[in-house]
């Protein structure tokens, strides 16, 4: 009979050798069998994928299951994973260009960590959904992952600092090993199967337990942070928040936060719950903020893509904001319910991830092809009339977004009938011949460019009336100043005014004809003021040296009338006192 010394030693060479296979794996997988099959890449995807979710599966489950069936388990669900990965790749040319897309890659991810808890509940207790084991197997997976891979971290530290004492009396045994191309791959992976076989003797005392109680200290804290951000959010208001994807980023982030936070405070059943009154309403406020926070992140990204049309990044953004609105919804929903509305919410996880396990499946399949639903909207959007064919983005559509873009491209080219017609055929020529991204950019700038100054002529009130921005002043605009400009302009002051205004006068008697100055309104308000001088070749942008106006002291502390005043007439030139400073033969002089 073993004893338990014995049984521990079988178990660590057992994981060490699954370890070792796992490293050795990848080494010929990363490096040996990409250049023996390259006419082959999605057999060395499949592969690569099929390998990937196997080991990681079997190093996960050992300790809970038994190391046959876990091999067993993971043999049988790696395949349809690998499948599926392999199949997306059919969106691109070249499995180079599916992976750089990183929707696959992520949804992969998803497909093979996810299932994990639900497979250790079905081996352990003949369940697939048993909740206690799937909270407790979650964190035991990242906790025992963690603390495997520092060990592997430490081991790799000491391994460099042994190889740095040993060059100092002339001995390379070290470095002469690591030099063999398959030892690093093996060494890792050895010792990561050995340190996650002695985490699993150790599970009375690395366990999560420490972790999750800490984290339950941080849910006051984000209650407030969040609670104060929805407060004040109606009276900062909602213009200036929006239209970037960052924001829906830092929302769903944050909402992400808030539901780990909540399911860690409920834990596996109400024995091992919060306790209290405080933490148990400090529990329920977070959950009821998650639908707001969800909310918010879905219209930040409903107007990127009002503005712009969909794109694949924008499709996984509005993907995630709808699954947090249903985790919001479902708790949200639960605690308005009362009766168990802890052991609701604990359903609700396990819902959830059952669907999202069904949401990474179907991304990975043609049923939903972000980039052929991107291609689409983009090119809806020029034939409908709602964007430039300037503001198409051929090198993202031709470039990025695999088959689907080659195809998009060709319907382009095919619209003969669209007033823009001609326009997109330039730039398709142009997009065909361009090496680069920028080389492409810079050829269709120029044509862009006085497209958008000639359209900002068109909106921008320009004084004194029946004045025209000067080419040779315009042609110090920048891509910002012409964004800066597009966006003042759309703005209305208090007076109804359009938020730029373009004023033409002599700012500067000793050059010759007049400079350019343009006063534009800020998304919160203020007005910002820049002005054009004729440098001999080209013209050059100069900003303002703190004016005063009505007795301020800054231009940036006077409001929108600001703009109003001078679409009217009401301001007049006066001269202003300057001195230089002549030092050393030179003359320092702050000013124009």
């Amino acid at each position: 009979m073993q004893t338990d010394e014995q049984n521990m030693t079988v178990g660590r060479i057992a994981l060490g050798l699954v370890g070792a296979a796992a490293g050795l794996s990848a080494w010929v997988l990363l490096d040996v069998l990409p250049d023996r099959l390259v006419d082959y890449p999605r057999m060395v995807l499949f592969l690569t994928a099929l390998a990937g979710a196997f080991f990681v599966a079997v190093l996960a489950m050992v300790g809970p299951v038994s190391l046959r069936r876990a091999a067993l388990a993971a043999a049988i669900y790696a395949g349809p994973v690998a499948i599926l990965m392999t199949w997306a790749s059919l969106r691109f040319d070249t499995v180079e260009d599916s992976l750089k897309s990183g929707h696959p890659l992520f949804a992969y991810t998803v497909l093979v960590l996810i299932p994990l808890p639900f497979m250790i509940s079905r081996l352990q207790r003949g369940k697939w959904g048993q909740y206690d084991v799937l909270f407790d197997q979650s964190w035991n997976i990242v906790v025992r992952y963690v603390a495997a891979w520092l060990f592997v971290g430490a081991v790799w530290a000491l391994l460099m600092l042994s190889d740095a004492l040993f060059q100092l009396v002339g001995l390379t045994i070290i470095e002469d090993l690591l030099d063999i191309e398959a030892v690093p791959y093996l060494l890792t992976g050895t010792v990561l199967g050995v340190a996650l076989a002695v985490v699993n003797e150790l599970s009375d005392y690395v366990s999560p337990y420490l972790v999750l109680r800490l984290l339950r200290l941080l849910m006051p804290a984000v209650l407030v942070v969040v609670a104060v951000f929805l407060i004040a959010l109606p009276f900062r208001g909602l213009s200036h928040l929006f239209g970037s994807l960052s924001v829906a980023t830092t929302l769903l982030a944050m909402a992400g936060a808030a539901a780990t936070l909540v399911t860690t405070a409920l834990d596996t059943d109400d024995s091992r719950a919060v306790k209290g009154s405080l933490m148990g309403l400090t529990c329920q406020a977070l959950a009821l903020c998650l639908p707001a926070l969800a909310g918010l992140a879905g219209y930040a990204v409903l107007l990127r893509v009002m503005q712009y049309g969909w794109t694949p990044d924008r499709l996984a953004a509005a993907t995630i904001a709808t699954i947090a609105l249903g985790y919001g919804t479902a708790y949200a929903a639960a605690i308005l319910w009362r009766q168990d509305w802890q052991g609701r919410i604990r359903g609700s996880n396990v819902v959830m991830a059952v669907l999202v396990l069904c949401v990474a499946a179907l991304w990975l399949t043609p049923l939903f092809s972000p980039q052929r639903l991107s291609t689409a909207d983009q090119i809806a959007r020029f034939e409908n009339g709602r964007v430039k064919a300037s503001a198409v983005d051929l090198w993202v559509i031709g470039h990025e977004w695999g088959r689907a873009g080659t195809r998009g491209l060709e319907r382009l080219a095919a619209l003969k009938d669209h007033p823009e017609a001609t326009q997109m055929a330039l730039l398709l020529e142009e997009f065909e011949t361009a090496g680069n991204r920028m080389a492409f950019d810079n050829r269709r700038r120029v044509d862009d460019f006085a497209q958008r100054v000639d359209a900002l002529g068109q909106v921008m009130p320009i004084r004194p009336e029946g004045a025209t921005l000067p080419a040779a002043l315009t042609v110090a605009f920048q891509e910002w100043d012409i964004r800066r400009f597009e966006d003042a302009c759309a703005r209305r002051t208090k007076g109804g005014n359009p938020g730029c205004v373009a004023v033409l006068a002599d700012l500067a008697p000793n050059r010759p004809g007049d400079e350019l100055m343009i006063v534009t309104l800020s998304a919160q308000g203020r007005p910002m003021a820049n002005a054009y001088y004729a440098e001999h070749d080209p013209a050059v942008m100069v900003s303002p040296r703190y004016p005063q106006f009505e007795g301020s002291d800054t231009l940036s502390v006077a409001d929108d009338a600001l703009i109003d005043a001078l679409i009217a007439g009401e301001y007049a030139l006066r001269p202003v006192q300057a001195r230089s400073v002549q030092v050393g033969g030179v003359e320092i002089y702050f000013g124009r």
